[in-house]
């Protein structure tokens, strides 16, 4: 009898082009998938909760697979970890009969910024080095503006060969603390959350004006928003299910 798993994974996507798995080099899904082969002798497609992009990383993602042999959870996650590479980990691993992106309520993301004028080297792979001065009162006003269920064209970089998702988007909650940005949401578009970002350091900054906000989902033109911030300093913190 087949069982469903759902699993929790850590990562450090530095070296990897984002979750799915491309011809351009190596990602996330792959290597779970050569774990899970070398153990269980099955081939599985692992379906994950975000398709983060590269550079990206995780400390909550969730993705469902499914074995056709029974094995004990707890074992399978240490014997996973065992042969993953060291930059990914199974957190969690439990026998649950759910869809990682259909059931899902919500996602929370951080980004990780460094304002100081010198950045510690060993926090380049993690954190967004803008130096510029910022209004924290300017960008914690433009990010009020946010809240709530917009259009969020403007904050959506076009995919190639895929077509345009609903751009209706409710985004709950943004707040900025220490150079950390939390933001949760009911969903996300193709890089919304780096433009988000990037958008209120700039409005924080002067770069754009501090009601700027409203004009820009207005327009619903990507080309209105301020910059995409870098993916390295994007983690993917948790993703929501109903109790």
């Amino acid at each position: 009898m087949s069982s469903s798993f759902k699993a929790v994974l850590s990562y450090d996507g530095t070296n990897y082009f984002g979750w799915q798995k491309t011809s351009t080099g190596p990602s996330i899904q792959e290597e779970f998938a050569k774990a899970i082969l070398l153990i269980t002798q099955e081939v599985v497609i692992p379906e994950a909760a975000s398709r983060t992009d590269r550079g990206v990383h995780a400390v909550g993602q969730v993705v469902q697979f499914t074995l056709e042999k029974s094995i004990d959870p707890h074992t399978l996650k240490n014997r996973l970890n065992a042969v993953l590479p060291a930059d990914i980990r199974v957190i969690d691993l439990i026998v649950c009969q759910f869809h990682p992106t259909l059931d899902s309520v919500g996602k929370i993301y951080h980004y990780q910024m460094c304002l100081d004028p010198i950045l510690d080297p060993t926090k380049v792979r993690y954190f967004w080095h803008f130096y510029y001065p910022q209004d924290l009162e300017r960008l914690r006003m433009a990010a009020k503006q946010l809240i709530g269920t917009h259009d969020f064209s403007a904050f959506a970089n076009e995919e190639e060969n895929r077509p345009k998702l609903n751009p209706i988007c409710t985004v709950e909650s943004i707040e900025f603390e220490n150079g950390l940005f939390t933001i949760q949401g009911d969903r996300f578009l193709y890089k919304m959350v780096r433009n988000i970002v990037g958008t209120l350091a700039y409005i924080g900054c002067g770069k754009l004006p501090k009601d700027s906000i409203k004009s820009i989902l207005h327009l619903r033109d990507r080309k209105k928003a301020g910059v995409t911030a870098p993916a390295h300093g994007l983690y993917l913190h948790q993703v929501l299910y109903p109790l």
